[in-house]
This record gives C-alpha cells, structure tokens and sequence, in this order.
C-alpha cells in the first residue's frame, strides 16, 4: 500500500543574490546572526551624504569584522541589495544555518 506523505520536507531554495549574501557573510569573523545585529546598529549611524556600501564597508573593517576588503565589501554591496527589495534577513540566515 503506498501512503501518501502528510509533508514532504523541501530544503529552501536560496536566490543567487542571497549566496552571494550568505558567502559573503561566512567570511565574517563573527556568526551571521550577530553580523546583522551590528550591520543594522551601524546602518542607523550613516550620515545622508555617505553612499552605503561605502560606509558599511569602512564600518565592517575598523570593527575587524572582516580580515579582507574585498569580503566586508562583498557583504556590504549583497546586504544593501537585499535590503532595498525588503528582504527578512532573519528567515535567509535561519534557513541558512
């Protein structure tokens, strides 16, 4: 007799720009969760005249959060894309981890 399943467990499908998000994150010298916390406390210190990328980057460094240029830069340039289209950042690191 073939049963139905009641659910089928399907792992969530990640976007290309959430793997560069999530790439880019794993670079990081701290756990994703964390990282967000920071990036959004930060994020609110921006002055108007600093494009976000820029600043997040400057940020992400003087705090050593990122060894390297090109990954705090990788990070900052995904998480701003993310963000401008409303992403739950959230929902893609706890789906991620």
């Amino acid at each position: 007799m073939n049963r139905t399943p009641l659910y089928e467990y399907k792992p969530h499908e990640f976007t290309p720009t959430q793997k560069r998000f999530l790439a880019a994150a794993g670079w990081a010298t701290i756990e994703a969760a964390d990282l967000l916390e920071v990036v959004s406390a930060v994020e609110s210190q921006r002055p108007p005249e600093i494009e976000r990328v820029t600043f997040l980057t400057r940020e992400l460094l003087s705090r050593k959060l990122f060894a390297e240029r090109r990954h705090a830069y990788a990070f900052a340039r995904s998480y701003v894309e993310l963000a401008d289209i409303g992403t739950d950042f959230r929902l893609v690191v706890w789906d991620w981890e």
